[in-house]
Formats: structure tokens, sequence, C-alpha cells
């Protein structure tokens, strides 16, 4: 049947006849059947039913401050044991309370005291620092004595013995006449001790002793001066060579320390030196 048929079906439905009572007419139309009034109650129910949900999530949201509100006070009047952390025990030994952050945090020292205790730290941290390098310095110089002492014990170098302390000579004239009087810079070196390192030969080939000295080219191997103002007096001989520019005595000490006093004593690094030979 077509879509106009089924609209003239429902449209034309026929009428029931009745026996009407007194004061009522005598034909009653009958009620319509078919799919618009069920339509209509479906909607209505779905209307109804999201007018519900609507009110309940209304209420929902409405209820949430309230709850959690209450779940607050609830907490802070007593604390919840915390699932993580130090257990109950623990904290109760340590005297504190609460959830495991708090309890941390009332057991940290005040930040004055953690930053003092870093302070000491630090400083501790340098004394050790400044020892070590004080025992390696001595650890160093006590090497370097034993090997000059090595040295010293193998005697015999190029031909010349010399003991320490004891001097050893080319026996070569300077090509100065003697007493002739030079303006000088004079300095130090040595064995062991702070900058030394020069324990065995010199440019001449005998084992460096105290009362050698390197000297700037224009004093010949062999020369021997005196320094003005030295107060052990002594002669010393050009017996190591270096890159001096003239006129330059660098005169050597077994110790540079020694070296130090003396240079000291002196009281200058430019004098006056007297040629011997």
């Amino acid at each position: 049947m077509s879509d106009r048929g089924r609209v003239a079906r429902f449209a034309l439905a026929p009428a029931v006849v009745e026996a009407a009572p007194a004061g009522r007419p005598a034909y009653v139309p009958a009620r319509r059947s078919g799919p618009l009034p069920a339509a209509r109650e479906a909607i209505t129910r779905r209307i109804m039913l999201a007018a519900g949900i609507g009110l309940l999530g209304l209420a929902i949201a409405t209820a949430i401050p309230a709850v959690t509100a209450f779940i607050s006070t609830t907490t802070d009047a007593s604390p919840v044991a915390a699932s993580y952390g130090p257990p109950e025990s623990a904290r109760a030994a340590a005297g504190v309370t609460g959830n495991w952050e708090r309890s941390s945090a009332m057991a940290l020292p005040p930040t004055d005291q953690v930053g003092a205790a870093v302070m000491l730290a630090a400083e501790e941290s340098h004394r050790w620092a400044v020892l070590a390098s004080l025992v390696e310095w001595a650890e160093r110089d006590r090497a370097a004595r034993a090997a000059a002492e090595a040295q010293a014990r193998r005697g015999e170098v190029a031909g010349v013995t010399s003991a320490p302390g004891q001097a050893a000579t080319l026996g070569r004239g300077s090509g100065y006449a003697p007493g002739t009087v030079l303006p000088a810079r004079i300095t130090i070196y040595g064995c062991v001790g702070p900058g030394g390192g020069f324990c065995n030969n010199m440019a001449s080939g005998i084992r460096v002793f105290e009362g050698a000295a390197a000297c700037s080219t224009n004093l010949p191997m062999g020369t021997k001066v005196q320094i003005a103002g030295d107060p052990t007096g002594r002669t010393y001989e050009c017996l190591d060579r270096g890159a001096l520019p003239a006129t330059w005595i660098d005169v050597f000490f077994y110790d540079t320390r020694a070296g130090m006093a003396w240079q000291s004593s002196l009281g200058t690094t430019y004098t006056q030196i007297t040629i011997v030979n």
C-alpha cells in the first residue's frame, strides 16, 4: 500500500455506533490508534529522563565542595596513616606526627645550621688539600735528596772527584785581569727545595757542588769571582752555563732554601763582582 493509502486509512477510520443515553450525541468517534501517539509518549519519556539526569548531576556538583570540606576537616583532626615513607612506629619514635612529607620537613635542621655545616666542610676540605700538598712536596724533596746522595756515592764524574761540598776546578784563566770589577745580576739555583731539581752534572762535566756557579757567556768556563756583600766571602767558579744575559752569576746551593736565605742576607740581586783569576 502506498503512503497515500495509509494516510487515507488512518484519516477515514469508521465510527462506532452505540446507543446514546439521553443528553449525549448519538454518535461518538472512535479513538485513533497508530504510530503518532506512541512517538509522542517515547519523546515525553526521553525528555523526563534527560531532565532527571540533569537534576542528578546538579545535585552531585553541589555536594562535592561540602564532601571535600568534610574530608579535609576529618583529615586535619585525625591524620591518616601514610601509605609510603617511614612506618608509623619510626615516626613516633622520632617525635613527629602527620604524613611523610610533614615528618621529613620537621626532621630537617634549620637552614642556618645547614649553611654552617657546609662552610665547616669546605674549610676542612681545604685544610686536607693543603696538608696533602705539603706531604707531596716533602716526598719529592726526600726523593731528590736521595738521588743526589746516590750520585755522590758513585764518585767519579767525567774524571773529576767531587764529593758534596768539595770544590772542583778546571784550572783555567778568565781572560780578564785579576781585580777587574763588573756589575752583575746574582741569583741562585739548587738540587732540592722549591724550584730545585738540578742535581747532576754541570755544563763543564763536573757534578754540582756548593761554590760552583752558572755564568753568562761573557765569563769563560773556569772564571773565578767574588761577590760584593757576600756574607760568606766565598770565591765562586763558573762551571755551568744557562740562557743568561751578560753579566749574570747563578750561584748553586744544594738546598734552594739555604740559597734564598743567602740571597736575603746579600740584600740585593744586582751588585758588583770581582774577577779573581
